[in-house]
């Protein structure tokens, strides 16, 4: 915080405007945090969801049948949190699509997020059932993280399955931490943010990159905790 207070006073020394210096200074740590922590989102990702969007959009209308298009749609409304509409395209496949486990995970995970828990969880936990490791354990992270304010226990259940199949998550271990804080054990969240930093710190350079939010995330949420 200190040398970015430095920057300020050099930008206001240079464009002898402090308003002009604040709005360098907001490029400029967004561009820092975008490369090195990744707090902040992306400003580009938006518009390249829409444009993919649009493009899936005119395939349907050019061919109705053609359900591959359809299911990148629904999976791309989900990442925009759109899961009612990302659920309408997924009831509109075909039957013999509906019954792959990718697509009954995904079918389980709208329905969770559009207030049918109890449905949802069943779809998907039927799914995991055929194929546990299916994408790697990540349905169980998504459910906690639907679950995570709902049904806390429940969440916390699917987070400690979700480690058994991926060890190297610090998403798992900070969402972990929130919940245990939830809870009241104030150690026991403290523990799971310094696991969180442990894991983070083994891991190889291109994965830092993906986890760097969820590293910084534990940083600041110690200093809290301390």
């Amino acid at each position: 915080m200190g040398s970015y207070l430095i920057f300020f006073v050099i930008l206001n020394l240079i464009f002898h405007n402090p308003i002009l210096a604040i709005i360098v200074l907001g490029i400029v740590y967004y561009f820092v945090d975008r490369r090195f922590i990744g707090l902040t989102p992306s400003l580009t990702r938006p518009f390249r969801r829409q444009m993919r969007i649009s493009q899936l959009r005119r395939a349907i209308a050019a061919n109705p049948h053609d359900a591959p298009a359809r299911y990148d749609l629904a999976r791309t409304y989900q990442e925009r949190g759109r899961y009612g509409d990302a659920l309408d395209l997924i009831k509109s496949l075909p039957a013999s699509q509906q019954e792959a486990a990718d697509v009954q995970v995904d079918w389980g995970l709208c329905e969770l997020a559009t207030g049918r828990a109890e449905d949802g969880e069943a779809r998907v936990r039927k799914a995991l059932e055929a194929n546990p490791s299916l994408r790697r354990g990540e349905p169980y992270l998504q459910m906690a993280t639907l679950l995570s304010d709902s049904a806390p226990n429940r969440a916390l259940s699917y987070l400690r399955t979700f480690e058994q199949y991926n060890v190297s998550s610090c998403e798992s271990q900070y969402r972990l931490a929130l919940l245990l804080s939830k809870f009241g054990d104030v150690r026991g969240a403290r523990d799971a943010l310094y696991e969180c930093l442990r894991t983070y710190s083994m891991l190889p350079k291109f994965r830092r990159r993906v986890e760097r939010r969820w590293a910084t995330l534990a940083r600041l949420r110690l200093i809290r905790l301390r």
